[in-house]
């Protein structure tokens, strides 16, 4: 028998082992979507009150300032389906809510490795069959490298100026001002100038610690930092990279440095 009873949000219990730490980027679209649209995916709890899935909802609920849940006791032979009455699937709040519940499991998932290789230790869990390479990061490239941590170690930003070299582009750009050649091979050499920009990345990186988030992201959305090789692997920039560095090999050779 299906029992429904109201309760408060402080009764739900945090899972102390919980397996996913999260992320910085995930737990600020978990608040963004609760503030945006209120509470959608339900949590699961055991017999306890213990929270087996949903940590970071509660979280973050907690965060926004929701008060009240109600809990649904059932022993698993039924699907518990939450019905938002106040919502049209079909509608941009809709269509937008599914948007943010696949946003938010991907973003906010990061692996708490030590706590599944002690816990499938304790409890004889198969960690693998259910799709995660214990002590092995299922992507090559993280293996080798560790995100940077930006830090400011100045108390006033570099000023714009410093975190480029032009003179190269600017002395090309003049040139090209002054050829006879038609406009439009004119605006194609300009394009082309722009390759001769130098950027002074360590002053970028000073920069970027100063900078308003907005700021930030359009930085980390350029490419000119890097703060997680997963976006920069899904962002195209370290297969860019790899194939500028075979295509290299193949036209000069392994020993040209």
């Amino acid at each position: 028998m299906t029992k429904i009873r109201e309760a408060k949000i402080d009764e739900l219990i945090q899972d102390d082992r919980n397996f996913n730490k999260g992320t910085e980027k995930g737990r600020e679209l978990i608040e963004k979507s609760l503030r945006d649209f209120g509470a959608g995916r339900s949590l699961l709890i055991d017999k306890n009150n213990r929270i087996i899935a949903g940590n970071k909802t509660h979280q973050n609920a907690k965060a926004v300032g929701l008060e009240d849940a109600i809990i649904v006791e059932t022993d698993g032979t039924k699907l518990v389906a939450v019905k938002r009455t106040d919502i049209d699937l079909d509608t941009k709040k809709g269509r937008e809510m599914a948007l943010a519940d696949n946003a938010t499991v991907k973003v906010d998932l990061e692996w708490d490795t030590d706590t599944l290789n002690e816990i499938a230790d304790e409890f004889d869990i198969d960690v693998e069959g259910w799709g995660i390479s214990l002590g092995v990061d299922e992507n090559p490239y993280t293996q080798k490298v560790e995100s940077p941590v930006y830090t400011a170690t100045e108390d006033e930003p570099p000023t714009i100026e410093e975190l480029t070299d032009t003179d190269k582009r600017n002395e090309l750009v003049s040139r090209i001002e002054q050829a006879n050649v038609p406009e439009d091979i004119k605006s194609f050499l300009k394009m082309a100038a722009e390759r001769h920009v130098v950027f002074h990345y360590d002053r970028i990186a000073e920069y970027y610690c100063h900078a308003p988030k907005e700021v930030q992201t359009l930085m980390e959305d350029s490419a000119l930092i890097i703060i997680d090789f997963e976006d920069a692997i899904e962002g195209g920039y370290v297969k860019a990279k790899m194939d500028f560095d075979a295509e290299f090999l193949k036209e000069y050779g392994q020993n040209e440095g």
